[in-house]
């Protein structure tokens, strides 16, 4: 059984849920170039005049690769004017925060860390899938299984966490 649940977002276990959930979904979707991008970017443009709604761009930004927590997504959110991001603010402001693999290996480690309670380097899947779909920004079980699916992990049993943060940042 998972712990935290309740805790504010300012915890460290928040942050760690947080830093996995971002970091499974960069495994699913590895960044791109401006064609990628655009593609990305149309999927979400659900009736095709072009602008995606700026409550969206957290979830289109991750989709990239991007590992972003929500307190990234709000700054990012304040250059929006409106409701909506066009397509050349949102290639602007995608490539504002470009891949820090040193940066983004280290605090995916940590994040893992928090759910490793034996300090082996394995986490549990099943207690990984009920915190990312249970607590904070959460994935629905079939955005964590269709993740695991394109990661390669199984989607139960343990896992070395090294090896899911290195396909991350390799992505």
């Amino acid at each position: 059984q998972a712990q935290g649940a309740g805790l504010h977002s300012s915890s460290p276990f928040s942050t760690a849920q947080r830093l996995a959930v971002v970091g499974l979904r960069a495994m699913a979707a590895p960044p791109s170039a401006e064609v990628e991008m655009k593609e990305c970017f149309d999927l979400f443009d659900r009736d095709a005049d072009g602008k995606i709604e700026a409550k969206q761009l957290g979830e289109v930004l991750r989709s990239l690769g991007q590992i972003l927590i929500e307190k990234d997504v709000a700054e990012l959110r304040k250059e929006v004017v409106g409701d909506l991001v066009a397509f050349d603010k949102f290639k602007e402001l995608a490539s504002r925060k470009p891949r820090q693999p040193e940066k983004q290996s280290k605090a995916l480690m940590q994040a893992f860390e928090v759910f490793d309670k034996s300090g082996i380097g394995q986490v549990d899947m099943s207690e990984l899938e009920h915190v990312v779909t249970s607590m904070g920004e959460k994935l629905s079980a079939q955005e964590f299984q269709d993740i695991c699916k394109a990661a390669g992990l199984a989607p139960s049993g343990s896992v070395e966490y090294r090896q899911v943060v290195d396909k991350v940042i390799k992505a």
